[in-house]
């Protein structure tokens, strides 16, 4: 339900992943695109009778409401016995907290959030969710999800420079949600303590951090191999959010690209987040306030080289077995009920 043909950025990032590992697998028609552009290409797809030779169709949704021809064809397909896995990348509308409806369209838009996940959940053979929370969240105690977490790129080799003192954050900084604010607030804390720590914020024109810019805070605007380009300077990542009901529950698409940059993570206690980089031992868990993130980047900049080590490899494991290559065999199996 997004395009793919306007550059890597946050949802469109696993959907092209998820192509190139599914095309690798299988026989794959893509329908991709905005509402509009949806519309014509599902309308010609269903009168083509191209329906009839499917073994499985993958939806991924879109933070947007899906139009009425969504619901149409996915109901179509249902009533044929093909079945349809929906893949639920948030929900984020259904939690008061998380941000608010600035205008008219969008409070409208929250509010029929929850009618059309109903909708979406009756053309559907099966739902997918990043996480057990979002899943929990969006259909109560069924044990009917798919866990779909995000997945790895194939980690990249780069070293760290010596004197490395870089922290890196790719995202969107002006979102609350996403921490920038508190992010840049606590690296100004550690340097006024005596921390020769810099930060590196990437993000899309017109998400940069507003306000002030320092000479240690350094903004790109980059994606793929032009943030590995970055990574020689860079200590460690960073996902900053503050912990509240949503993001407890979420699963950032970053923290797994973050894993395959080869770096030792730095995250707030977010449930889902947490847990990922814990198991991993890929480095520091904190809490989401000013005084718990400005220690832990001071932490960073004075563990030793065998501990930046030892986090970055596990960072790399944790990456390899998370491939996006996987997720693309678990969505085979499920659709077609059997292994790949």
């Amino acid at each position: 339900m997004y395009p793919l043909d306007n550059g890597m950025w946050g949802p469109t990032v696993r959907i092209s992943h998820l192509r190139d590992e599914l095309s690798a697998l299988i026989d794959l028609d893509l329908v991709a695109g905005y509402r509009g552009a949806r519309r014509a290409q599902l309308a010609r797809y269903a009168f083509s009778g191209r329906l009839r030779g499917l073994d499985g169709i993958y939806v991924e949704s879109s933070t947007f409401l899906p139009a009425e021809t969504d619901l149409a064809f996915l109901g179509l397909a249902k009533a044929l016995r093909i079945p349809v896995l929906t893949y639920i990348r948030d929900a984020y509308q259904l939690f008061d907290d998380y941000g608010s409806s600035e205008s008219l369209k969008q409070w409208l838009s929250a509010r029929a959030f929850a009618p059309v996940l109903r909708a979406l959940r009756t053309v559907s053979t099966h739902m997918a969710f990043p996480s057990a929370g979002l899943a929990t969240a969006v259909l109560g105690n069924s044990t009917d999800a798919v866990l779909l977490p995000p997945g790895a790129p194939v980690p990249v080799e780069v070293a760290r420079q010596p004197g490395a003192n870089r922290l890196l954050f790719v995202g969107d900084a002006r979102l609350p949600a996403q921490g920038g604010d508190m992010l840049i607030r606590a690296v100004k804390h550690a340097r006024a303590e005596g921390a020769d720590i810099e930060l590196v914020v990437v993000s899309r024109p017109g998400q940069e951090p507003s306000g002030p810019r320092p000479n240690w805070l350094h903004i790109r605007h980059a994606e793929g191999e032009a943030i590995h380009a970055l990574l020689p300077g860079v200590l460690a990542t960073v996902i900053p959010r503050p912990r509240n009901a949503y993001n407890d529950l979420a699963l950032p698409i970053k923290l797994f690209d973050y894993l395959s940059y080869g770096r030792p993570l730095v995250v707030t206690d977010c449930t889902e987040q947490a847990r990922v980089v814990r198991e991993a031992a890929a480095g520091m868990v904190v809490g989401d306030t000013l005084d718990a993130i400005s220690a832990a980047f001071v932490r960073v900049l004075l563990a030793d080289a065998g501990q930046l080590d030892a986090w970055s490899a596990n960072a790399a494991e944790a990456a390899r077995g998370a491939a996006w290559s996987i997720r693309a065999r678990q969505i085979v199996s499920i659709l077609t009920g059997g292994e790949v």
